[in-house]
């Protein structure tokens, strides 16, 4: 009795309050998001409470009105240190996925054994003494020997054959029923769609395995509270993480001016005719995905003649799982139609969606004559939206979910410092931006010769120079503080 005496005794209440509100302080600075004006408020008010929680508990004359007094200042107290502790751990977690989303410094290589849907071979032990067949077209011969290495280790059985035809005929063989199973690196699995446009809907995985290689910062570091910066956002089309190589589905430089509060967004349609740092030829931007984030981010550097700072990187997933969490978007669609991702139907005018259908909203192209680039205008609405979401107070009561949702969905290379200081600038001024959407333009055309399919005839979107000329001069501008209609 005595023992519990003590441990719910004024002093220890008091003193689990204000480590606490310590700790809460602590990490609230550790994490940096808050000006130092409010942190000094804040340090103000719970050193008020403690003092003020001092006085309603400390021994005073008569006993009933001490104990009256004091039992509701410890209740006051002990919810005021929940309250603080729970707080600690919401800023925890922003931390810890604040440093899981910035500084990206990996790859994944999603390596599969396809076989078609309707089979009935379900795992390697069904394709025992048989045969599966890879191509080293785009792979390493060591990357494929560790892959192959692994699969045997658990059906030694299997014998692996090379091809040297063309990668596409993998997918012919599958298909012809010459072979019953493919070894591919699924980031190439776009190449087979050409020829077969269902391939993901009518194959399936029965074994895989990823390899993680390290990938050096090449990010271009300026101080984002004062200096203008331009980060390339990439759509990949994959479903998973956000790490693995990809195509690049989406391609998008935002232009950032800290000091005019201007935000440009130039979409590039994924199927521009550009030279690919990597191959020294000419392909589709999208195909610049294949060889990581670096190399389409020099690509973009190399054809338009600027500096990208930084890079981010979405899928489809996290897509879905952000517009969710923030409670869906507000979008203004200037036209009635119904997607075929989904197949929801968008009404002409401004309508709350999710985010399944901000997928649907930003994939559809097929019901538009100007397909591709209202696809890409689509794309631009939805990420403005949730732009303007995430600076809202509506974050705050999302706050849990969105972090969630941003953990593992979304990377970048900006340093957890750069992203932080920016959070923190805009709490300070509260300030509202402008954002101006602008694309690049160009004529389809259908041909081969692209350095990934070279013999494939394949749609090409030939660049429009007066398009590209202008949607730089718009760049530079922002970046030099002027204004951009």
């Amino acid at each position: 009795m005595k023992v519990l005496k003590k441990v719910i005794s004024w002093p220890v209440v008091l003193t689990i309050q204000v480590i606490a509100s310590v700790a809460l302080l602590f990490l609230l600075f550790k994490l940096g998001v808050v000006p130092t004006k409010y942190m000094i408020i804040l340090v103000v008010v719970l050193a008020l409470l403690a003092l003020l929680m001092y006085f309603f508990m400390k021994p005073a004359k008569g006993k009933h009105a001490v104990n009256a007094r004091q039992s509701i200042g410890k209740i006051i107290s002990l919810v005021l240190s929940i309250v603080l502790l729970i707080g600690s751990v919401y800023v925890a977690k922003g931390s810890s996925t604040l440093n899981k989303i910035s500084s990206a410094d990996k790859t994944t290589v999603h390596y599969a054994v396809l076989v078609l849907k309707d089979s009935k071979i379900k795992s390697l032990s069904d394709l025992k003494n048989e045969s599966i067949e890879y191509n080293l077209q785009y792979d390493a011969k060591k990357d494929m020997n560790q892959i192959i290495a692994k699969a045997k280790q658990e059906q030694s059985s299997i014998s692996y054959d090379e091809t040297s035809d063309d990668y596409s005929k993998l997918a012919d063989d599958l298909y012809n029923n010459t072979v019953h199973a493919i070894l591919v690196n699924t980031a190439y699995n776009g190449m087979f769609e050409e020829a077969h446009e269902n391939f993901s809907n009518e194959t399936k995985e029965i074994w895989s395995y990823e390899v993680d290689s390290k990938v050096e910062n090449f990010a271009k570091d300026v101080d984002v509270t004062s200096k203008p910066f331009t980060i390339y956002i990439s759509g990949i089309d994959t479903y998973g993480k956000v790490s693995s190589v990809s195509r690049s589905d989406v391609n998008m430089l935002v232009t950032i001016n800290p000091k005019t509060k201007q935000i440009l967004m130039s979409s590039i349609p994924r199927d521009y005719y550009v030279t690919l740092a990597n191959k020294g030829k000419k392909d589709k931007l999208t195909h610049s995905g294949l060889a990581g984030p670096e190399n389409t981010v020099k690509t973009m550097e190399n054809f338009l003649g600027i500096d990208i700072n930084y890079y981010a990187r979405v899928n489809f997933t996290s897509l879905i799982t952000m517009v969710d969490a923030l409670g869906g978007i507000d979008i203004d669609s200037d036209a009635a139609f119904t997607g075929e991702a989904g197949g929801y139907t968008f009404r002409k005018g401004i309508q709350h969606i999710n985010g399944e259908q901000a997928l649907c909203f930003a994939r559809e192209r097929h019901s538009f004559a100007d397909g591709d680039n209202m696809r890409v205008k689509h794309q631009q609405d939805v990420l403005m939206a949730m732009l303007k979401k995430m600076m809202s107070p509506a974050i705050i009561t999302n706050y849990s979910s969105v972090l969630n949702s941003i953990a593992g969905s979304f990377e970048t290379n900006m340093s957890t410092d750069n992203i932080t200081d920016l959070i923190q600038m805009q709490i300070n001024d509260m300030a509202s931006w402008t954002f101006t959407q602008k694309q690049f333009g160009g004529k389809g055309v259908t041909q081969t010769g692209g350095a990934y399919m070279p013999n494939n005839k394949l749609y090409y979107m030939i660049p429009d120079d007066s398009s590209v000329a202008e949607n730089v001069s718009a760049i530079k501008a922002v970046l030099n503080g002027q204004t951009v209609e």
